[in-house]
C-alpha cells in the first residue's frame, strides 16, 4: 500500500498515487533537486559545521520533501537568486524529511533523516536551520521565504547579529525604502483591545518593507474558500512597526511594535491565531489556500483539541476533499478555478 505523504509548509503533501481510484485528485506538486553546488556531505553534522567554521562561515540545513511545490519555489527562487552570498558565507546540506540516509548530529550515535526531523520538530518543508560552529542551531526558517526575506535571513546569520538582537529588530534596522502600502481586504477589521476577544483572532503583522505581501494579498487572500474561513475570525491586521496604543490578548498595554516583538515575529507577514486567550498557530511562511483554510479550520473549529498538529486535521481534511469527489491544488497552480 503506497504511503500518504504530507506536504508540510509549513507542510505534508499526500501523494496522488495513494488515492489511485478515488474521485478527487491531488495537483500542484513540484519535483526538485538540490543544486550541484549544495556540499556533498558525510552527514556529520558537527565535522561539517567545524569545517564551515575553519572558513568563517555558517551552515545550512535545507530540509525538504519529495513533491514539496514550497521546496521547489525556495531552491529555484530564493536560493537560486542568493547563490553568490550563500556560497561565500555558507555551506548547505540537502536532507530529505522521509529519507533514510544515517546523520550524526551529536558526533556520536547516528540516526536517519527521518527521525532527525521528528527530533527537530520539523512542521513545514522546506525547513531551514542555520547551524554555528558547534553545530547548534541559531536560525530557523519555517516554510518558503521569498528572495529579499531569505537575504535578511542569511544577512542575519551571516553577521552573527543573532547573539545581539531579533531578526524583527535586525530587519528594522536596515532602513529598506517602503514596498508595501497595506492593501485593504473585505474583513479586515479595526480592533484596538483584544483582551476581550470571544471568537476565534487571526492576527496579521505587515509593514512597509514586505516583499511577501503583495502576493498573499492578491493571489490568497482574494480565493472564496479562503474569504469563508476567514468569517470565523476577527481578522486584523497590524503594523509590525507601529507605535500606537493596543491592549493585548493578556490586556496589557502595548504597541503593535512591542507586541510583535514579544511574540517573537520573526518576518513580514505572519499570521498568529489565538482562540480561547492563547496562541494556537502561526505561519510566517508561504501557504497556498490549501494548507491556509486548513490552518484557519484547525484553531476556529477548535480541533486542536482532538488533533496535537494541525497537520494531521489536514489530511483529515485533504481526504475528506478528496472523497467528496473534489480535487484539491497543493499549489494553486491554477488559481482561476480554485476561485470559481
Amino acid at each position: 500500500m503506497k504511503r500518504i505523504f504530507l506536504l508540510i509548509t509549513a507542510l505534508l503533501l499526500l501523494s496522488p498515487a495513494a488515492y489511485a481510484g478515488k474521485t478527487g485528485k491531488i495537483t500542484g506538486g513540484m519535483a526538485h533537486e538540490y543544486p550541484s553546488w549544495f556540499k556533498d556531505s558525510f552527514l556529520d553534522l558537527k565535522e561539517d559545521a567545524s569545517e564551515a567554521a575553519t572558513e568563517n562561515k555558517h551552515t545550512i540545513l535545507f530540509l525538504s520533501l519529495n513533491g514539496c511545490p514550497y521546496c521547489a519555489r525556495m531552491l529555484n527562487e530564493s536560493f537560486a537568486q542568493n547563490k553568490e552570498l550563500i556560497l561565500k558565507d555558507f555551506d548547505t546540506i540537502g536532507l530529505n524529511i522521509r529519507g533514510d540516509r544515517m546523520v550524526m548530529m551529536d558526533g556520536e550515535s547516528e540516526i536517519s533523516e527521518k527521525k532527525m526531523a521528528r527530533k527537530l520538530r520539523v512542521r513545514f518543508t522546506p525547513t531551514i536551520i542555520f547551524l554555528d560552529e558547534n553545530a547548534k542551531t541559531v536560525f530557523r526558517i519555517n516554510g518558503y521565504w521569498d528572495p529579499a526575506q531569505f537575504r535578511h535571513a542569511l544577512a542575519y546569520v551571516r553577521t552573527k547579529a543573532y547573539k545581539k538582537m531579533s531578526i524583527l529588530a535586525f530587519i528594522k534596522q536596515q532602513k529598506e525604502k517602503k514596498v508595501w502600502n497595506f492593501a485593504r481586504h473585505e474583513q479586515l477589521k479595526d480592533i484596538k483591545d483584544f483582551s476581550a476577544q470571544k471568537r476565534p483572532l487571526l492576527i496579521l503583522f505587515e509593514d512597509e518593507g514586505c516583499t511577501a505581501c503583495a502576493e498573499l494579498h492578491g493571489q490568497i487572500l482574494n480565493v472564496p474558500a479562503v474569504i469563508e474561513a476567514l468569517k470565523s475570525y476577527e481578522f486584523v491586521r497590524l503594523d509590525a512597526r507601529s507605535n500606537d496604543q493596543i491592549t493585548d490578548i493578556d490586556g496589557k498595554a502595548t504597541t503593535p511594535a512591542k507586541w510583535a516583538e514579544a511574540l517573537g515575529v520573526r518576518s513580514s507577514p505572519t499570521f498568529i491565531a489565538f482562540d480561547e486567550g492563547k496562541e494556537r498557530q502561526r505561519v510566517d511562511g508561504k501557504l497556498y489556500s490549501h494548507h491556509f483554510i486548513s490552518l484557519l479550520g484547525y484553531v476556529s473549529g477548535k480541533h486542536y483539541k482532538i488533533y496535537d498538529s494541525w497537520l494531521k486535521y489536514n489530511s483529515k481534511r485533504t481526504r475528506e476533499v478528496l472523497e467528496s469527489g473534489r480535487d484539491v491544488n497543493m499549489s494553486d497552480s491554477d488559481l482561476n478555478s480554485i476561485r470559481k
